[in-house]
């Protein structure tokens, strides 16, 4: 990360989700749960869309996160 490349920002509940929403300022944005059933689906919109990867738990005051991981 820190790049000019996009990058999905994952988080391990809906409660840090909602509360990354409310610390930004991104309008439009809408936690989706991922789980087996809808994660082909998932993958296949953000590689269509050149996402890198994903980052979990990001922090925006701090600009850092608890894992990353690529999108192969």
């Amino acid at each position: 990360a820190g790049n000019d490349e996009t990058y999905l920002l994952g988080f391990k509940n809906m409660h840090k989700a909602r509360k990354f929403l409310s610390d930004s300022s991104i309008e439009g944005a809408e936690p989706r749960l991922v789980v087996r059933k809808n994660r082909e689906e998932f993958l296949t919109i953000a590689r269509a869309n050149k996402v890198s990867g994903v980052l979990v738990d990001y922090d925006p005051q701090t600009q850092e996160y608890g894992a990353a991981a690529e999108l192969f």
